[in-house]
């Protein structure tokens, strides 16, 4: 079963390699040169086909490596089976041990957060080890908030989220075409003419209701940051307050990148059924707990799509539990995802020749990212024509 599940999932990393060769490509260079002989790297990520992609060709540059689950509700069992056929151990959490001890536990000298996972747990749980590390990279904004938190920690973290290629490919156009996708695949709606709310208007958000609107649904935002809403207002989107967003809304996504955005409360005081979705890290902007406590029945439509009725009859339907559903169901195009991933890699190439670095937030640089996007721009049309 897990061989099948791999080769399943080998076929895929091969099937996006063929239209987007970003990852082979540096692969081949990290072959080439060995950058990370001798060293030892855990990797904190949501555990995707596309991420198998990624550490298959960061193993070829040598060294020690060792994966955690970012998010077990984000885990594909085939990528797990793939990275685990090339040698690498997989900590997903599933035999109840702390998967980000588990990764620890071997003293990696290099880290790659998502959401500050890994480091906190460190700096909380091992910090006579973290002298050994000599730097680590964080992908998410929660995660930069995360470090920001804590104020002086004893290593480097270089911060890839807020560099340019981030904010303008992947959240925008990667988030915002993969959400529809992913509820179009799971609902079979079209969404055409219907109602979406966006709550949050980020980088996210902003690619979300571009996207819905050119899909053909009417588009409302809803943001408590002024700047961003007034934003929003001269985007041509409509900016109701949230409680009167939901009276009319079909489907409402959460991309705020905080936690309890929708909570039981609101759903409440809405007027009729809805879809909620969630497009922010983490799983935890809807709050699924309490729509579970509160509903007098539930009902599995299918896989990833749960509807419960509250006690005053109304009727939510939740997809992907609510975690983010660009990821649980790996929708949307690979290439802005890709695209971060060589960003990723070609940081931690640097890292491997030991720069000299501040303890510290360290944003990426320029010519990293100008690297990857010369990279892309080749993948995009490798004939030149």
């Amino acid at each position: 079963m897990g061989d099948e599940r791999a080769f399943r999932a080998e076929q895929d990393v091969g099937r996006i390699n063929s239209f987007f060769p970003i990852l082979p490509t540096l692969g081949n260079r990290w072959a080439a040169r060995r950058p990370w002989e001798g060293r030892t790297v855990g990797l904190n990520l949501h555990l995707t086909t596309l991420t198998a992609g990624l550490v298959r060709e960061l193993t070829l540059g040598g060294g020690q490596w060792i994966v955690s689950a970012a998010n077990p509700g984000t885990t594909d069992p085939a990528a797990v089976d793939f990275i685990r056929n090339l040698g690498v151990e997989v900590y997903t959490g599933g035999d109840m041990e702390n998967r980000h001890l588990q990764v620890l536990e071997h003293r990696p000298d290099l880290l790659v957060d998502n959401g500050f996972a890994l480091s906190g747990t460190l700096l909380d749980h091992r910090a006579q080890a973290a002298s050994s590390v000599a730097a680590s990279i964080e992908m998410t904004r929660n995660g930069i908030a995360g470090l920001r938190q804590r104020g002086e920690i004893p290593f480097p973290v270089v911060n890839i989220h807020d560099g340019r290629l981030k904010e303008a490919v992947e959240n925008r156009h990667g988030v915002g075409e993969g959400i529809w996708q992913a509820v179009a695949q799971l609902t079979g709606m079209h969404l055409a003419g219907r109602r979406v709310v966006v709550v949050g208007y980020g980088p996210v958000g902003r690619g979300l209701a571009a996207y819905a609107r050119a899909a053909g649904t009417s588009v409302e935002v809803v943001e408590i940051d002024p700047v961003r809403r007034l934003s929003a207002h001269y985007d041509g989107y409509p900016t109701p307050s949230l409680d009167a967003a939901l009276r009319q809304a079909a489907v409402v996504v959460t991309a705020t990148g905080r936690s309890d955005v929708l909570t039981l409360e609101h759903l409440q005081q809405a007027r009729r059924d809805m879809v909620l979705v969630n497009a922010g890290h983490g799983g935890n902007e809807i709050d699924v707990s309490g729509i579970e406590r509160a509903s007098v029945r539930v009902d599995h439509i299918a896989d990833q799509v749960v509807r419960y009725r509250l006690e005053n009859g109304q009727r939510v339907t939740l997809l992907g539990h609510g975690h983010p559903l660009n990821i649980v169901l790996n929708a949307g195009s690979p290439e802005p995802v890709l695209l971060h991933f060589a960003v990723l890699g070609l940081t931690l190439e640097w890292l491997a020749t030991g720069p000299d670095l501040p303890s510290g937030e360290v944003l990426v640089g320029r010519d990293i990212e100008d690297r990857a996007a010369l990279l892309a721009l080749e993948a995009l049309d490798p004939t030149g024509a």
